[in-house]
């Protein structure tokens, strides 16, 4: 009884907490009509795609040469995020300076060869494609094995020369010559047409190097090039630090030796600073060099708070405003955000798609960039 007079206290509470009636809403005065006329609007339209084909194109990434291509540019083709230590993945092609696609985006990375004490280009475009030889799984995931195959070609592709991989990149001698360490062992060196000026077999090395060898970093053998002189370092315990020089290899006479060369000096390197280029009203800048025309940019952000950043001539005029290429790119010099520029054709991204713009503000090409959630 009590438990019911104690319930019957709440709900006469609660009644007298009620609200008071709500005064009645007023009518709403009448409002004109607005209409809208939609065949006044512009209907939204995605970016199109905008590129056409060689005649030489082929599906299986192959460059064939041709002289009928012009400089041949590199284009971002995808750009996969990892979980590796390696970073994203990028693929890269080869397109005209017109826009036609003239190899799929199967290259890892596409360098022009460059000479890094006087800061010049030489005519060799370096193209690395991954090779899977062996996958392996086990129960702490699953990894592949292979290399990267290497082509070489003239930057108009005109000539195009397959090779095995690769040690290290090439490097520049005299007269525009290339010289590669090839991971067989041999070394092999091209004349500006593609031929071969001079080889070494990996067996006229053996006898310094020891059968079967193989071009590495940790320890050596590994091999650079001084005056034209090609000079191999392996490691020796009994030497000063450790650097001992195994044997000597001369581009001249082909012939491999113990001792350097007759007249060979030990030159004084005097490594020279790339030019750089800044203006008013800008920072963070990115100096830019064009490696087919030899021509410099400016890439910098605006100081007005905007973080717009734009490219710029060498007089500082703007050649393209807002442009980025926020993309990691093996082997194209290029710094973080910033574009490259090749024969005369800038290279930046928008709305997901890889564009060329050329120096009068006309997009020349435009491809969607592949990613992992495509």
């Amino acid at each position: 009884m009590k438990r019911l007079t104690i319930a019957l206290l709440a709900l006469i509470l609660l009644a007298g907490c009620a609200s008071p009636a709500p005064e009645p809403t007023p009518e709403p005065e009448p409002v004109s009509p607005v209409y809208t006329d939609w065949s006044k609007l512009t209907p939204y339209e995605p970016v199109k795609e905008q590129y056409a084909y060689a005649d030489s194109y082929r599906d299986d990434g192959a460059l064939q040469p041709s002289g009928d291509y012009g400089p041949l540019l590199p284009y971002i083709g995808s750009y996969l995020e990892t979980q590796s230590y390696m970073g994203p993945l990028t693929t890269l092609g080869l397109v005209t300076a017109d826009g036609r696609l003239v190899t799929p985006p199967v290259y890892a990375e596409i360098q022009r060869v460059k000479d890094w004490q006087t800061q010049t280009y030489a005519p060799f475009l370096l193209l690395y494609r991954g090779e899977v030889t062996g996958r392996y799984e086990n129960e702490w995931g699953s990894w592949a094995e292979g290399d990267f195959n290497l082509t070489v070609a003239a930057p108009d592709g005109s000539w195009v020369r397959e090779l095995p991989p690769c040690y290290g990149g090439g490097c520049l001698l005299s007269g525009d010559r290339l010289a590669l360490a090839l991971t067989d062992g041999s070394v092999l060196i091209l004349n500006v047409d593609g031929s071969t000026a001079m080889s070494f077999p990996a067996s006229a090395l053996e006898p310094y190097l020891g059968e079967g060898f193989t071009w590495q970093w940790d320890g050596g053998p590994s091999l650079d090039w001084v005056n034209d002189v090609g000079r191999v370092w392996k490691y020796d315990e009994n030497a000063p630090n450790g650097n001992g020089t195994a044997c000597w290899l001369d581009p001249d006479t082909g012939a491999v030796t113990a001792d350097p060369p007759p007249g060979y000096v030990e030159p004084e390197y005097e490594y020279q600073e790339g030019p750089e280029l800044a203006f008013p009203g800008y920072n963070d800048w990115t100096t830019l060099t064009d490696p087919i025309t030899g021509k410099l940019y400016c890439h910098g952000t605006r100081t007005d708070g905007s973080d717009i950043r734009d490219l710029l001539d060498e007089q500082g005029q703007i050649i393209l405003e807002d442009c980025t290429l926020p993309y990691w790119v093996m082997g194209v010099e290029h710094g973080w955000q910033s574009p490259w520029v090749w024969a005369d054709r800038i290279a930046c991204s928008e709305d997901g798609m890889f564009c060329y713009y050329d120096l009068d503000g006309s997009c020349v090409f435009r491809r969607t960039i592949q990613t992992n959630l495509d």
